[in-house]
């Protein structure tokens, strides 16, 4: 069967899984990014340089409303707030640009519609 890559300019919306427990067991697969801080960073680093992930009062953001936290690429979903592993409702993890990311930060591929929860996959499905 033929298969097909998309992609965004430089990055596949993919994310490559990996089992949370490193041995398929029950728990959520999770992207390699929320299990390996080297790639989360090496991602971030890429987010920050190409698409200008910021805090937005270091630089006027276009819109102060458009943070990550509301963006629509932002997963806060159960499954993925357990391979974060952080309950503070601050971070969730960018299906966009495949890092974790803070909800105050802002950058130039928000999109509207977020964040995702396990609210939005019951009424709109798989939103990427």
């Amino acid at each position: 069967m033929p298969s097909i890559t998309i992609t965004f300019g430089e990055m596949t919306p993919i994310d490559l899984l990996e089992p949370m427990d490193g041995e398929g067991g029950d728990g959520p697969s999770c992207p390699r990014a929320t299990r390996d801080p080297e790639i989360n960073e090496e991602n971030k680093a890429e987010a920050v340089e190409e698409y200008a992930y910021r805090d937005p009062a270091d630089d006027g953001a276009f819109r102060l409303t458009d943070v990550c936290g509301n963006c629509g690429a932002f997963n806060q979903s159960e499954d993925m707030l357990e391979c974060i592993g952080d309950e503070s409702g601050e971070t969730g993890y960018c299906q966009m640009l495949k890092f974790v990311c803070s909800a105050a930060m802002v950058c130039d591929k928000w999109v509207s519609g977020g964040p995702i929860t396990d609210d939005s996959f019951e009424h709109d499905g798989d939103v990427f």
